[in-house]
């Protein structure tokens, strides 16, 4: 192996894992201050009884109140670094935002799925 490839080589081992560190430190206080909400189970219309889909509605509506807590949570934090947020941070927090928006919707998708099939084999 030629020295300048072993010291490039070198170079990126060490430097990679710096460069993502403020990745996983602004992960890491957005996990540490604000819970992920946890997805309710969504029974199959097809099977569900009216009762059990009540209840699921509930646990849905539940859920996306957490779910808007938790953007109002990283909002939050994004606002306590004020004008030091770097690129990177502001970025994570739009990463975290558009997941817990995206596993919203999808519950949200397979909530009114689950009343389609439902209202359909009556």
């Amino acid at each position: 192996m030629k020295l300048t490839t072993f010291l490039l080589t070198f170079a990126l081992f060490f430097s990679l894992p710096l460069a993502s560190f403020a990745g996983e430190s602004t992960s890491g206080e957005v996990a540490g201050k604000c819970k992920y909400p946890k997805q309710p189970e969504i029974p199959n219309g097809r099977t569900a009884t009216e009762a059990e889909l009540l209840e699921a509605q509930g646990r849905m509506k539940a859920y996306l109140a957490v779910g808007d807590e938790y953007i109002s949570c990283i909002a939050k934090v994004e606002q306590s670094w004020g004008d030091k947020a770097s690129d990177e941070q502001k970025a994570i927090i739009v990463l975290f935002n558009n997941k817990v928006v995206d596993d919203m919707q999808a519950v949200a998708d397979l909530f009114n799925a689950a009343v389609r099939a439902y209202k359909g084999k009556k």
